[in-house]
């Protein structure tokens, strides 16, 4: 099972949400709780994970 470019781009995708993910909630451990950021984030992580599982046309078998 090869990974395409698709499936790369939702690997990144997920590695950063790690990353920011750290980085923010160690600075103000969600002292503002704000919806908005929410639910981007939900829709980041959702669309990070659709990419990273995308299926790859050459691992189809007929």
């Amino acid at each position: 099972m090869g990974m395409s470019f698709i499936n790369w781009i939702g690997f990144v995708m997920l590695i950063l949400a790690l990353l920011l993910n750290e980085l923010f909630l160690g600075m103000n451990a969600w002292y503002d709780l704000n919806i908005g950021a929410i639910i981007v984030g939900v829709i980041y992580l959702v669309v990070g994970v659709s990419l990273s599982l995308w299926p790859n046309p050459s691992d189809s078998t007929t």
